[in-house]
């Protein structure tokens, strides 16, 4: 048995969970006592999530409605207790935190995934599914790595989420939930495809 498969085997408290991430240096999402390391993020990706939270960052740097974090910032789900890392997050207002300790929010109003090929299915359906969850979440915005294209999704009711696409680097993606029009061009910034 790998070593690997020996972790995989073990429940984890949020404690050790914390203390794992402390002493490896690595990001692992939690998922009730099961932790799954991280993978590293491509070029593209890197660049993609960093500039998404520079545009946001710039555009609410000063606001008193709408707070913005990146991709190492820790999203609580409470119904599935789960600790999830997204690419870039904004609540409304100020952060809510779960726990003190594990410095995980509850309350993101928009959530940003940029896809990569092994986890598109998973960012899509499942992960999607669990957000639903937090009743504070009203957007969630898809990124492709490959093409310039966004997918984005806001609730207008409790149970129903309106679907949108733009594609093209002149097309520009409405945020909603915020009130911001995004412009691909500048999701897009130094990524080659």
């Amino acid at each position: 048995m790998t070593a690997q498969a020996a972790q995989a085997d073990i429940i984890y408290s949020v404690a050790e969970y914390l203390r794992t991430e402390a002493r490896t240096g690595e990001k692992h999402e939690f998922y009730n006592g099961k932790l799954k390391r991280m993978a590293g993020g491509s070029i593209s990706h890197n660049r993609i999530s960093g500039n998404i939270f520079a545009e946001l960052h710039n555009v609410f740097r000063d606001s008193k409605s709408f707070d913005v974090f990146g991709s190492d910032q820790k999203i609580y789900l409470p119904d599935y207790h789960y600790y999830l890392y997204p690419d870039a997050v904004v609540v409304a207002d100020a952060p809510v935190v779960a726990e003190e300790m594990a410095q995980a929010i509850v309350n993101p109003l928009l959530i940003v995934e940029v896809l990569s090929a092994s986890t598109e299915a998973y960012d899509r359906g499942l992960k999607f599914t669990e957000y639903r969850s937090l009743p504070s979440f009203k957007e969630y915005v898809l990124v492709r790595q490959d093409v310039p294209h966004v997918i984005s999704f806001f609730r207008e009711a409790p149970d129903l989420w309106r679907e949108a696409e733009v594609r093209g680097l002149e097309a520009a993606v409405n945020l909603k939930s915020v009130g911001l029009q995004l412009a691909l061009d500048l999701i897009y910034r130094k990524v080659e495809f």
